[in-house]
């Protein structure tokens, strides 16, 4: 009976997330004990698996008690290798689930600026090491006129100097190091997209972002099919994910040569789509579909740690 499925034992259950912490915590540093830089990459994915899991815990993000996106985000990331050492792009997913969390916070609120500040101060942190961030900013005011409905003139200068915060002291630091050209000029040689060249992306980039577009795929298609059972608000803020998730898409396509930022960012918003997805849906036959479904990643991870 699905009453005593596998599925819901891994979605609902009370350990499917310290038995993750812990897996998570052997494979990531099975290569190398003494490597600093897997110590440093483990402890960001910490970092961001708890903010994600304080983000489910605060606004009820799944209709069940469960713990699914944190574990899911910390799954997604044992799937990618080459993700688990610390890189700069390391504090990209960090930031935007700190900027997810207060930007959540501001819907509907009557005085939403402090929300507000903090939401864009955590993108504008963001941007400083990936200027595709600012396209994600671009939306926040787009969600926060449509989804969260706090838009006015207060809360859009509220997001402005939350932007802009992070480059006042960078610029700062830079005048006092006397390299702002320097540094400026390298930051929008980065900001400014080139033709795309799609050569730059390795077969095992192309099976990891298929296998996890797809599965993505099918959890946005459950989403807005059955939005309808969650409260509105939790509605709100998953379609502010799913907004997000399909900028995030398109930019493997615009710059496919910064592959690793759009990972991090799109195996972020992916936990919770796929963990909304795999909790939440129902069927006869849904818990062998998670089956395989777990079996077609755990054969990803696979193929990325031991054949790529």
């Amino acid at each position: 009976m699905e009453r005593y499925s596998f599925r819901l034992t891994v979605t609902t259950g009370t350990f499917t997330l310290p038995v993750m912490a812990v897996l998570t915590f052997i494979i990531w540093m099975v290569p190398a004990l003494s490597d600093w830089r897997l110590w440093v990459g483990l402890a960001m994915a910490g970092a961001t698996a708890t903010t994600v899991m304080e983000l489910n815990n605060r606004f009820s993000l799944l209709r069940v008690r469960s713990r699914m996106i944190s574990t899911t985000y910390l799954f997604l990331l044992l799937l990618c290798p080459s993700l688990h050492p610390w890189a700069t792009a390391a504090i990209l997913p960090l930031c935007l689930a700190l900027s997810y969390a207060a930007l959540f916070s501001s819907y509907q609120e009557m005085r939403a600026e402090g929300y507000v500040y903090h939401a864009f101060l955590f993108a504008g942190i963001a941007s400083l090491f990936f200027p595709y961030v600012l396209v994600l900013v671009l939306l926040f005011y787009v969600n926060m006129l449509v989804q969260l409905r706090n838009l006015t003139w207060r809360t859009f200068m509220a997001g402005l100097l939350g932007l802009l915060t992070p480059y006042w002291i960078y610029a700062v630091w830079a005048l006092w190091q006397n390299c702002i050209e320097e540094i400026a000029m390298e930051w929008w040689t980065s900001a400014i997209p080139n033709i795309p060249d799609y050569s730059s992306i390795t077969l095992s980039q192309w099976v990891t972002l298929s296998t996890l577009g797809f599965f993505t795929m099918l959890a946005l298609v459950h989403l807005f099919r059955t939005a309808y059972n969650d409260k509105i608000r939790t509605r709100m803020l998953f379609y502010v994910i799913a907004i997000h998730e399909i900028a995030i898409a398109a930019g493997f396509f615009l710059l496919p040569d910064r592959f690793e930022e759009m990972l991090r960012l799109f195996i972020l918003n992916s936990a919770f789509l796929i963990a909304h997805y795999y909790t939440l849906s129902k069927g006869r036959f849904f818990h062998i579909w998670f089956d395989i479904s777990l079996l077609a990643l755990l054969a990803l991870g696979v193929y990325n740690n031991f054949f790529a």
